[in-house]
């Protein structure tokens, strides 16, 4: 007689979560990309997101307001205009409830908040413990409060604070040949070194996400995938407080003490291929 050894269900490996950078969800295919991703992953949109939507009517008429000062000088003012094109689509989504029970996101209180299960209340102060981080690390440096950059913030911090599960920031792909996202010269504004990852990343040759990203190859778009690895930030203990993780005095430690919550951090970047994002 066969014998067959039943596992429960939360032994399930968890979906991956897959952090949405701003300019990629407001892509013309990003609003389509990212509800049908949901169905395969866990997706998170950066809090920062919600101030556009919030907004959309100004920024509509004020592209230039949006931020986004990474991006390419070139080509900036025409993709701020893109972007601007795609937010009153998004607020609708948004508002009508569609996304609510598909996509989460951190907002400024855990009743504002989405998460896959509420109980991991712990999340909230790591990720406001790591925004706290980076904002010390970015400084007085000019262009890092406009909402675009807001959103670049926070997807770092909280592709950081959801580990040690698996997560993923989806981002841009660079058009200059190297495929190099535009998200990484933000990343060296914070001092992180961006290494490109020849092999694609564990799960991202699955066919369960084809369908969400072949809209980017219909359309003429390349994305990549970005993994934040911050070895400090996964060694302490989930139950520290918002006050644990704040630095007392950013200005008067060294970014190698062990106080600061990005020592060492790096990422990897990997853009999709063809046969990654199309069936």
């Amino acid at each position: 007689m066969d014998h067959h050894l039943y596992l429960p269900g939360r032994f399930a490996p968890k979906p991956p979560n897959i952090v949405i950078d701003a300019p990629l969800a407001l892509s013309p295919m990003g609003l389509l990309m990212t509800v049908v991703l949901s169905q395969s992953a866990r997706v998170w949109l950066p809090r920062g997101f919600y101030t556009l939507l919030d907004n959309d009517e100004y920024y509509r008429h004020r592209p230039d307001q949006m931020g986004g000062s990474w991006l390419s000088p070139d080509t900036r003012g025409a993709c701020l205009k893109e972007l601007a094109l795609e937010l009153e689509p998004w607020r609708r989504a948004w508002q009508n409830g569609r996304l609510s029970s598909r996509v989460h996101w951190i907002g400024d209180a855990q009743y504002e908040s989405a998460l896959p299960e509420r109980e991991e209340t712990a999340l909230l102060p790591r990720f406001e413990g790591c925004c706290a981080a980076l904002e010390s690390r970015l400084g007085d440096q000019p262009g890092t409060a406009a909402p675009l950059d807001e959103c670049a913030r926070d997807v770092i911090a909280l592709s950081a604070a959801l580990q040690p599960d698996s997560a993923y920031i989806l981002t841009m792909a660079g058009t200059a040949g190297s495929g190099r996202p535009p998200f990484c010269d933000y990343l060296e504004r914070l001092e992180f070194p961006a290494r490109h990852h020849p092999g694609a990343f564990p799960g991202w040759s699955s066919p369960a996400f084809w369908p969400a990203l072949a809209p980017l190859t219909a359309s003429g778009r390349s994305a990549a995938i970005v993994q934040i690895v911050a070895p400090v930030i996964l060694a302490l203990p989930d139950g520290w407080t918002e006050t644990d993780w704040a630095l007392e005095d950013p200005a008067g430690q060294d970014d190698e003490t062990p106080d600061d919550p990005w020592r060492n951090a790096c990422a990897l970047w990997h853009e999709l291929a063809p046969a990654e994002v199309a069936a």
